[in-house]
């Protein structure tokens, strides 16, 4: 009994080492080079300390294994504290954050594809990246 409650504790424990979350990046100009090198798109997530919405969709969409995996497939993820640092907050102006949090898709060269204003649940969040995703293909 002993070993086979050892065995489902390693076993559990490893499947959970495995989960793929979200590889953020937290510098734009080294997103936008990844995702040059990687030939993938960028999606930032323009957010604040204090929003309690961003956090829900930390919560929530980012830790859905769905919409990881799209993001891992087609995307560099950049997080950007629009309150942190005068580049931040030009990021987060240039992109017309007025709300947070504020998702914006870009190709790899910074041009601005579609965004997102406001929390979106994981359903719809995975449907919008494939969304962005068939915008660009189609071009």
């Amino acid at each position: 009994m002993k070993l086979m409650t050892m065995i489902m504790t390693a076993v559990l424990l490893a499947g959970g080492a495995w989960a793929k979350d979200v590889d953020w990046e937290r510098d734009y100009d080294a997103a936008l080079a990844k995702a040059k090198k990687e030939k993938k798109l960028v999606m930032i997530d323009i957010y604040t300390d204090w929003c309690g919405w961003c956090k829900k969709l930390d919560k929530d969409t980012y830790s859905d294994k769905d919409v990881q995996a799209k993001l891992a497939k087609d995307f560099i993820a950049v997080k950007i504290n629009a309150e942190k640092g005068a580049k931040n907050q030009k990021i987060s102006s240039d992109f017309g954050a007025r709300s947070y949090p504020h998702i914006v898709f870009t190709d790899a060269a910074g041009k601005k594809i579609d965004e997102i204003g406001g929390y979106m649940g994981p359903a719809g969040f995975a449907t919008a990246l494939d969304e962005v995703k068939k915008k660009v293909d189609a071009k």
